[in-house]
């Protein structure tokens, strides 16, 4: 039984250390941000507030952040000047991102 344990560990680090060596010469700017888990990213740092959790870091880190949601990249505003920012200045860069498929099914083929 412990070596399934191990076997699992081992290859839980062997897969974060190669995307690590993967990424190396792909570094990109990003926000500053809390330091998260290889796999599950930033979850370990909400808890039963994430409102309250998400203002603490905020405090810590500045109003433009980035956390990892799972496999999810996420940048997280948390002011107004920021997110009118993000919102009327580089709204193009946002706008044009591609459409699910689920978003098709369920609204009417985007009609709604």
């Amino acid at each position: 039984m412990v070596w399934i344990w191990t076997t699992v560990v081992s290859v839980i680090v062997f897969f974060s250390l190669l995307q690590q060596f993967v990424n190396l010469g792909k570094k990109k700017k990003l926000p500053p941000g809390p330091t998260g888990l290889p796999i599950v990213g930033h979850f370990h740092l909400l808890g039963k507030n994430p409102h309250q959790d998400l203002h603490r870091l905020a405090r810590k880190h500045g109003p433009i952040m980035y956390m990892r949601f799972g496999t999810v990249p996420t940048i997280i505003v948390s002011s107004p000047a920021a997110a009118e920012l993000f919102l009327k200045k580089h709204d193009l860069v946002f706008a044009n991102r591609p459409h699910h498929e689920a978003s098709s099914y369920l609204g009417y083929e985007q009609r709604t």
